[in-house]
């Protein structure tokens, strides 16, 4: 068989009819002309949304969809361009489109107006481009959605494109480059495409960056908007679009509104009669098939991956041949080619992929191995064993009982399955409809089913899977010979070398022989598909039950406690069974958690083999340990789960743990814990706030120490005692009765067979720490030195609840303050400051009886004292916008919130957790969100405010204000100012002028020492007198002077300095050019610098916030005793054991209802 990559594109056939069928109608109220679809749809069984699929005048491809289940509605348009139409010269173009569409339109000309509506209608948006396609959605509440579709189309009608936003969105985009810059898996991506065929579209930098957009436009002499503007004219056309809409009917949206909607509002789109996109050529050219591509990875991974050349397929859909590969591939079962791989100790993980079905362009299909240490050093035999399996696959032939039973199983999801989410349904359909070979009665099955079956397509692809059709790709931090590390990528800066693979990986002949018959062959019947599917066509999607309705208590005495949730769901009955199993070996150390870890990862990995064939049929399972608990969830088609929950714990009891697997999954865990020291800054700031709130909680540093002193036969023995002492707790959801579900937990007893209940004395609880009020601040540096982005995580805390009770006021106050501020908080901060690509605003609830609270997020490339006093100041200057709100704005904020919570799961997962979580953290708070609404519905404007004021303002100067900050500094940061964190100096010197000693700093004026830019702040002072003009300083001395003035005064400044250094130091000190330089980033009245200098220059005029200059004695009433303060009064935390340690805890979390079973309670059957 030729490589594709050696042979002529051959045509696909032509694409399907989307004119016959389609009759010319008219809206009913506004007469517009629309063609619809007269034929049939192949829907889900029982199916009571209400479909009807339009051709526009101008070609958009239309599906409305009227749900009655929903609240909020959802919309998605795809456009089928992406990245693989940029111009050469301007990178990510189409990834910058996306981000500008969204920033104002002739009718709506505000740069945040639709985030605004949405917002304010309980709504969100968000957009993503890849390589062939741009999708676009949102969602929000039904009475929103007419608003909300009106403001949509005019991002394809006429949007603005204004050149301030093209300067704004420039850096967010930026921003988010850096971030996927220290992304393992992003890099990847990016090399693969790289190292392609030079000049193919699928080679381009697919994301682009500040320099591949604007410093290119520069270097060109053009502006960077005119050509985005001639990109949209170009290629958004309505002929390459496709708009789907599920309204919800509950609140009177018809489907008959929808149409008209749609037709009215979508139909000015211009139809430029756009070619669809195709791509006849292959990125993997003959030049590149047979090479192997090293790479360098930031953390201490392996990665293998087999990238095969593949031909274009989009067109076979309907009997999908890669399919059927990619399961066989794929399956992790008894004589697979991964459990063969994972016996030998040579990977940890496997992945098959391949391209999306819906592009219209040659295909790659992707095999990923997460290699051992010892795999990668073997990678040669490991290609040898997936050719080994591929020839066991051929050999075997193509089975029809394996497609049918494929089949099956895609019919038992696609007719029976669980609704999807209205957001998840606009975007798969939108996406699968730009598939130009889609049948218009496949418009919502797409390729989720299988719909025949074709011997000779599956045969043709299987026979290109061979050694001279692939390209392999090595990835790790370090390889023997570095020199193999010849090249650096130009945009993510990755090290990679580029080679040919040695004849005996690309000859089918030459090949390693393995002996392998035993160990790799077919996979055999799956026995866990379902057999039972009801007749009747109850609807699939909705629920029969009210899912807000409290669970019932069957069973609860010393040992275990059960609870039963009815639920009747559609023809094919499903339902879950939650347990934890509580043991004292946990929770008490970080020995413990580190033993509960590694025995989690041996049975997953276990179980993944063993129940793999039960996760195909659609019945899933997860084990993990959540503070002192080990908790197992099973969930899917009902027949099952009893069958797979015993598979489990029999795993569990029964685990002998061989000494090969103990140190696979030892170096595993090591490497995990490592790798989260190099994770990006905005999750390393979140997971620090989580280890301040409760006790005990073990930071990830504290795991990695413990992970050296343990060994297999410490793991042994935790098995064999951890469990011997227990109780139990189970949740059963589904069509189950009362004696199904004890006779499902006897036998999970039985299964664990435990010697004894815990002793009610030894029962011990994770306690959420009460922190005391006041502001405290934790500075950590990352161990990343590619990341140069810093992050802050700025939590403030609502008062700790009385114990007993829902604290459901707190709760409604700080959800509803979130609500209204996500949108002014992300605009201020991201895209008119620029801070970082990475903004967000929302609340936080704390399990285990403790305050909720109110969390503010950034990633950026600022340093974390400037994000922390910019936060502040936009906390202070928020106050003016709730004082001035109106009674209608909040009215409707409240109805938005109140929708939201309301709207029901479309999982049942879903609904289960919300359940579980109540039993879990020990309250049994059921009404939760019945009560949480029932404040909401109670809040008027004058609480929101008093709330604020004395527990969110800075400047409230309560008592009762408590915050705790989390910095996280990049290694680049921590290395230009390296004593800019010690205690003493935040002891000294005011945050605002720390702020501006670092932004100086940043931009290379480290000439001048704090103590300077503190006398030169100390010398100036912002007027008190409010009649004075905002940019008017008054100096000491008398003269009224503009932050201008000072800008040209500190640039002086530093070039005194830098002179006086270059003299005592006898040098000849910084070039001229490269003072300049720095002068003009001083006196630049846009950046950062500047805004940093005017809050170091205001500073005297705030008493209780970190923006102050005035010095504090206390703040806050904290009983600690080795906390040292910053100037302004703030603990500073440099150990967090010792923080918890040095705060009173909150009580253990006691039911808020009563716990009355429904039987008198057996005695343990112990």
């Amino acid at each position: 068989m030729c490589p594709i990559g050696k042979q002529q594109s051959v045509p696909p056939p032509e694409p399907a009819d989307w004119q016959e069928l389609f009759d010319e109608q008219q809206t009913i109220e506004s007469h517009a002309p629309y063609y619809n679809y007269t034929g049939n749809i192949v829907l889900p069984v029982g199916d009571k949304r209400k479909y009807r699929l339009l051709r526009l005048p101008n070609n958009i491809r239309v599906v409305c969809i009227s749900d009655p289940d929903v609240k909020q509605s959802a919309v998605s348009l795809a456009v089928n361009v992406g990245s693989c139409v940029d111009p050469p010269e301007f990178q990510g173009m189409a990834h910058a489109l996306e981000h500008l569409l969204f920033m104002g339109t002739a009718k709506y000309p505000g740069a945040r107006d639709f985030e605004t509506y949405l917002t304010s209608h309980g709504g969100y948006t968000n957009a993503s481009t890849t390589s062939m396609i741009t999708y676009y959605r949102f969602a929000v509440n039904n009475r929103g959605l007419a608003g909300a579709l009106d403001r949509f189309a005019q991002f394809f009608i006429a949007p603005l494109l204004d050149a301030d936003c093209v300067s704004r969105e420039l850096n967010a985009i930026e921003s988010e480059f850096r971030s996927d810059v220290q992304n393992d898996a992003q890099r990847r991506s990016h090399i693969m495409r790289a190292t392609c065929c030079s000049g193919h579209p699928y080679s381009q930098f697919m994301g682009g960056n500040y320099a591949s957009l604007q410093t290119s436009a520069e270097q060109m002499g053009v502006q960077l908007r005119d050509i985005m503007a001639e990109f949209f004219a170009t290629h958004y056309s309505a002929d390459v679009m496709s708009l789907v809409i599920v309204g919800g009917s509950q609140d009177g949206t018809a489907l008959d509104e929808l149409v008209e909607w749609s037709v009215n509002m979508f139909s000015p789109v211009l139809d430029r009669n756009v070619v669809r996109m195709a791509i006849p050529s292959h990125p993997l050219c003959e030049q590149k098939l047979g090479t192997v591509v090293r790479y360098q990875t930031l953390g201490n991974a392996h990665d293998i991956t087999l990238t095969f050349a593949l031909p274009h397929t989009s067109h076979l859909y309907c009997s999908a041949p890669e399919q059927y590969i990619k399961e066989l591939l794929a399956y992790g079962g008894s004589g697979s080619l991964q459990a063969c791989l994972k016996q030998l100790g040579w990977i940890a993980s496997m992945s098959v992929k391949s391209s999306p079905p819906n592009i219209n362009s040659p295909r790659l299909l992707k095999i990923t191995f997460g290699a051992t240490p010892a795999g990668f050093m073997q990678y040669n035999k490991l290609v040898a064993y997936v050719f080994a399996y591929l020839r066991a696959i051929r050999a075997q032939g193509v089975q029809e009982w394996y497609f049918r039973e494929l089949q099956a199983m895609t019919q038992m999801s696609f007719f029976y399955g669980e609704p999807m989410y209205p957001i998840t349904v606009a975007v798969d359909i939108a996406c699968q409809m730009c598939n130009v070979y889609l049948s218009p009665e496949h418009v919502v099955s797409g390729a989720q089913l299988l719909y025949e079956f074709d011997r000779d397509q599956i045969e043709a692809i299987l026979a290109q899977l061979h050694p001279e059709n692939y390209r392999l790709f090595l990835g790790a931090r370090e390889f023997p010979d570095p020199a193999c590390l010849s090249n650096v990528d130009p945009h993510f800066g990755v090290r990679f070398g580029e080679a040919k693979l040695p004849s005996e990986l690309t000859s089918e002949t030459k090949l390693v022989t393995l002996d392998c018959a035993n160990q790799l062959y077919f996979p055999k019947p799956n026995k866990y598909i379902t057999q039972h599917i009801a007749t009747s066509e109850s609807s699939n999607t909705a629920f029969d039950c009210d899912v807000h309705q409290a669970p019932l208590l069957l069973e609860r005495n010393r040992q275990f406690e059960l609870w039963t949730r009815q639920f009747s769901h559609g023809a094919l009955p499903r339902g879950s069974i939650n347990m934890f199993v509580e043991t004292m070996a946990v929770h008490t150390t970080s020995r413990g958690q580190v033993l509960g870890e590694l025995l989690v990862r041996i049975l997953n990995d276990r179980l993944a083999k063993e129940l793999y064939a039960a996760e195909k049929a659609g019945i899933k399972h997860k084990l993990s340990f959540s503070e002192h608990r080990l908790c197992i969830s099973v969930i899917g088609v009902q027949e099952k789960l009893a069958l797979v929950l015993l598979e489990v714990l029999k795993e569990l009891r029964n685990l002998v743990i061989t000494k090969a697997e103990f140190t696979l999954h030892l170096d595993q865990a090591r490497r995990a814990a490592e790798y989260m020291q190099i994770s990006s800054p905005r999750l390393q700031a979140g997971w620090q706030q989580y280890y301040l709130r409760a006790t005990p909680r073990w930071h990830h540093l504290d795991w990695a120490a413990e992970l050296n002193n343990v060994a297999a036969a410490d793991l042994q023995g935790f098995v064999n005692e951890a469990f011997s002492q227990v109780y139990v707790a189970m949740l059963v959801v589904g069509q189950v009765s009362d004696r199904k579900a004890m006779c499902i937990l006897d036998q999970s007893l039985a299964a664990l067979a435990p010697h004894s209940p815990i002793p009610s004395v030894l029962y011990s609880q994770v306690r959420a720490v009460s922190i005391c009020p006041g502001t405290y601040i934790q500075r950590i540096i990352t161990d990343n030195k590619v990341n140069s982005d810093n992050s802050i995580n700025y939590t403030i805390y609502a008062p700790t609840p009385t114990r007993g009770t829902g604290d459901y006021r707190s709760k409604a106050l700080l959800s509803l303050i979130a609500h209204i501020m996500a949108i002014p908080f992300f605009d201020q901060l991201r895209t008119q400051e620029q801070l970082g690509y990475m903004v967000n605003c929302s609340w936080v609830t704390v399990n285990s009886g403790g305050a909720s609270g109110l969390q503010l997020c950034i990633q950026g490339s600022s340093n974390p004292e400037y994000m922390c006093l910019r936060v502040e100041k936009f906390l202070i200057d928020f106050s003016a916008r709730l004082e001035s709100m109106s009674e209608r704005e909040f009215e409707a904020n409240i109805a938005a919130r109140v929708t939201a919570n309301l709207e029901l799961p479309r999982k049942i997962v879903k609904a289960t957790n919300q359940v579980w979580q109540r039993i879990l953290d020990g309250n049994y708070d059921f009404e939760y969100t019945r009560e949480l609404n029932a404040q909401l519905e109670s809040l008027t404007r004058t609480d929101m405010l008093a709330f604020w004021h004395m527990y969110v303002n800075p400047l409230c100067a309560s008592a009762e204000l408590t915050r705790v900050v989390v910095q996280v500094w990049s290694a680049a940061a921590a290395d230009l100012a390296p004593g800019m964190r010690s205690a003493e100096v935040m002891a000294e010197y005011p945050l605002p002028t720390i702020a501006l000693h670092l932004c100086l700093t940043q931009i290379g004026a480290d000439e001048l020492l704090l103590s300077d830019v503190g006398r030169f702040v100390a010398t100036s002072g912002m007027p008190s007198d409010p009649n004075l003009d905002s940019d008017v300083v008054i100096d000491v001395d008398g003269p009224r002077l503009t932050v201008a003035e000072y800008q040209r005064r500190l640039a002086a400044l530093y070039k005194a300095v830098v002179l006086e250094t270059a003299a005592a130091e006898q040098m000849l000190g910084k070039p001229s050019a490269e003072v300049e330089r720095i002068c003009a980033l001083i006196t630049d009245d846009q950046a950062q610098l500047c805004t940093a200098l005017q809050m170091a220059l205001e500073s005297d005029q705030f008493t209780s916030s970190m923006l102050t200059s005035q010095p504090a004695i206390l703040c806050g009433h904290t009983t600690a005793t080795t906390l040292m303060q910053t100037f302004a009064g703030a603990w500073i935390i440099s150990d967090y054991l010792a923080f918890k340690r040095e705060q009173p805890l909150c009580a253990p979390a006691i039911p808020v209802i009563q716990l009355q079973p429904k039987y008198s309670s057996r005695p343990s059957i112990l």
